[in-house]
Order: C-alpha cells, then structure tokens, then sequence
C-alpha cells in the first residue's frame, strides 16, 4: 500500500491522517498475532491444513476490504487479511526448510522470498497502473482473484510437510542405535530407498488429503511453552531484536518513500512509483547468490576447514554484509528525505532497496541458524523471531508520523541506524558462544535432544 498512499488518503478525507496511516501499520502487528495462532496449530492438526485455511481468510478478507464502507470496517479488514498473510513468514518458511537438506537450506530461504519480493515488486508496477484506472477496491478485487487461484492451486499442489521424524535424520551421527541395527555412512551420492511395503505408494488420494493426523491439541500447550522458554537463550533474544529492527527500517522506509518522491524537487509522476518498487526485484537478484547460495557456500567451506564438523554459528557471518547494508542505506534515506535539493532522487530508491536487502539477508540467517541449532524445537522458535520481529517493527512504524514530525527524516533515520547498528555488533558474542548457548538449551530445557 506504500505506492498508492495518497490515493488511500483521498478516499478519507475528513479523517484524521494518523488513523489513515495504521492501515500502513498495523498489519506488521497483525501479522505477528497470525503467527501466534496459526504456528501452535500447525503442531497439532498438520502443516496442510493451516495453510490452506489461511488462503481462504485472504480471500474472504479481501473481500471484505473490496466492500468496506469506512475507515474502521477497512482497518478491521485489512488487519484480518494481515493475520492470514502472516503465515508467509513463519509456517511457509518451516514448510520450505522441512522439505531441504541442512547444506540447502540458505539458498532454500532465500529462494522463498526472491519469489515473494519479486511478486511484490510486480504487484507495486501493476498498482500504479491499476489503482488511477479502477480504483482502489478494484485493486483489492484483483489481488482477491490472485489469492482464489492461489487457493486451488495450493490444494492440488502443496503436499503435507508435517512428519515425525527421528532428530538422527537431521544431526551429523547416529545415536543409540538397537540390537541388529546397521549403521552406514550415507552420503551425498547415495540415493534414497522407498519402502512401499512398509509406508505405501505416494499417490495424489494422499496428497490431497486435508489432515493426515489424529488431531493433537495438547501440542499446542507444548508448542506455546517451548516459545516461552527460547526468550532464555540470549542467541534467539538476539535474532528477534535484529530482524524486529531491520523489518523497522523497511517499513518505515516502504511507507515514506511515496511522498518524497512525489514532492519537489523530485515530482515523480504516480506511475513512476511502481517502477521504484522494481528495485526490490533487483534486491532479491543480488540477494539469491550473495545471502543465499553464500550462506550455503560458507557454511561448507567452514565445515571443510573444520574437519568435516559443522556448527550452525557458522550461518551467523553471513549477516555481516546485510548489517553494513542496513546502517548505510539509514543514513543515505534520512539525508536524501530531509534536504532533497542536495540530493538525487536515487538517495531514496537505492537506499530503499538496500533496506530490503537487509531485510531479507537477516530473516535467512535467522531461519536456517534456528532450524540447523534446534532441529526439533523449529516450530516454536521461528514463531518467536516472526511473531516478535512483527511486534518490534509496528512499534517503531507505529510512531513514525509523530518521530519524523519531531526529529524529521534524518534525525528518525540516524536513531534507527544506530539500533540496527548496536543490535548488529550483538551478534560478535553469539558467534563465539553460541554453541554454548545451544547446548545450555539443549541440557537445561529442551534435554529431550540430547
């Protein structure tokens, strides 16, 4: 909504603009307490199931935007449509990261959200033309119709991902093997074997299937209680506070950029804006190969020099680059917003760009480090760096209309990059003690993965 902001402002004029600007806003929180309710279900009734019930609340909700009559049945409505799309973030990515190897699941990560952003880069180019021409309801009316497809597609083709599965299959060595057992080493040439006689064919009667399991509602008190107890481990404290603050800068940045732009000097023309969002798509090109395949990269290269022994602290350098990325492109936005006649207008689309890069570079660090440390404790873990980073990002969003208005562009801006700056250099001690950390955990709370 970032691109067509001032058409939405248009459709109230008499409101107060504060409460304009929380439909920019508030679907970072809401998003956030989608992912506290769906997660824990995702334990107890299936991975599936979620995920399709979700597309049915966008779609419903979208609807719902399309047909609202005031500002609070669209702030309502928009908040509903946010909770289902909050399972993008946590439950996609644990689909995704459930179906890869350990050595690909950086690049796994980013894959998701290149495809995510380069969509999104699409539909901001798609706005600028939609919205002047049929309005925005239509514009709800049509991501509507996208997210129906979506629907039927995502019935027949996204399988189940929720197994139970040994915690040998995703750690380095066997573990109390029983009489008879046979331990072999299993490499990167040697192919799976079915067993049909054992599991059964797979068959699209299968797949198709809603729930695969008895329903198991005391998982989610489970599911809850381990969420609580990662606020103990400083390394998840750490990822929570650093993609609340980095997700922060891009929100902020996503939700102001339109009208600098659209202001002199600049006077960009409306439908130039969609084309600014194109940068995102470029974001994700520079991001595929640089944070995904080099977080892949660097976590084998590591283990090579290792002697073979890999440590998931290991993905924590790849965050190092993002970090810069982030400070900079800070400090770049707020000057270039605050006094545009000494600056071009590519101190505000680059900069913007390089926020999402940023962005995106430490929700793959936080995803593939917290399933490679805590394989069986993933769930829980992902919905706090999800569900938190959503909390921390609409508080600092929340207050943007008051911060700028104080402190202006470069003062709110400078405030942010010194955050993102010192939660950056947190990461120096997770390094070097992660592991102790992880395996702190692992005796102290979670004793059932050693």
């Amino acid at each position: 909504m970032g691109a067509i902001v001032t058409q939405v402002r248009e459709m109230y004029p008499s409101e107060d603009q504060v409460r304009v600007a929380n439909l920019l806003t508030f679907p970072t929180l809401f998003m956030g307490i989608g992912n506290l309710l769906a997660m824990p279900l995702c334990v107890a009734i299936g991975r599936r199931p979620v995920f399709l019930m979700s597309l049915v609340v966008l779609v419903a909700s979208g609807i719902w935007c399309a047909c609202s009559s005031s500002l609070s049945s669209h702030i309502a409505a928009r908040n509903t449509l946010s909770m289902a799309a909050g399972q993008s973030e946590a439950l996609v990515a644990f689909m995704v990261q459930e179906m890869h190897f350990l050595h690909q699941r950086g690049r796994a990560a980013t894959w998701n959200a290149a495809i995510q952003g380069a969509g999104t880069g699409a539909m901001f180019v798609a706005n600028t033309y939609l919205v002047p021409a049929w309005g925005v309801r239509w514009w709800y009316g049509v991501i509507t119709i996208i997210n129906g497809v979506l629907l039927l597609a995502a019935f027949f083709l996204v399988p189940e991902t929720l197994y139970d599965r040994i915690l040998e299959d995703e750690e380095n060595e066997a573990r109390n093997p029983g009489d008879g057992a046979k331990v072999a080493r299993v490499t990167t040439t040697t192919n799976h074997t079915l067993d049909p006689d054992r599991y059964g064919g797979r068959t699209w009667r299968h797949d198709l299937k809603i729930f695969h399991f008895a329903l198991r509602w005391s998982e989610t008190w489970i599911f809850y209680k381990v969420a609580g107890q990662s606020f103990l481990i400083p390394s998840i404290v750490w990822l929570l506070l650093l993609n609340g603050a980095f997700r922060g800068v891009y929100v902020f940045q996503s939700s102001t950029f339109a009208p600098v732009l659209l202001r002199p000097p600049y006077l960009f023309k409306f439908e130039f804006l969609g084309f600014v969002q194109l940068e995102i798509v470029v974001a994700n090109l520079i991001a595929l190969p640089v944070i995904g395949y080099g977080s892949d990269w660097n976590i084998k290269l590591m283990s090579r020099m290792n002697k073979g022994v890999c440590h998931p602290e290991y993905r924590l350098l790849s965050v190092i680059l993002p970090s810069i990325i982030a400070v900079v492109s800070c400090v770049i936005y707020g000057q270039t917003a605050q006094h545009p006649e000494k600056w071009s207008w590519a101190g505000i689309v680059i900069p913007y760009a390089a926020g999402f890069l940023a962005f995106l570079g430490a929700n793959t660090v936080a995803i593939t480090y917290v399933v490679d440390s805590w394989p069986a404790e993933a769930g829980p873990m992902l919905l706090v760096v999800a569900a938190g980073r959503g909390f921390i990002s609409f508080g600092l969003s929340y207050a943007m209309v008051p911060w700028v208005e104080e402190n202006g562009y470069d003062g709110s801006m400078r405030d942010l990059a010194i955050v993102c700056g010192v939660f950056a250099l947190l990461g120096i001690p997770c390094y070097f003690f992660g592991r102790k950390m992880r395996l702190w955990s692992q005796k102290r709370l979670y004793p059932s993965l050693v």
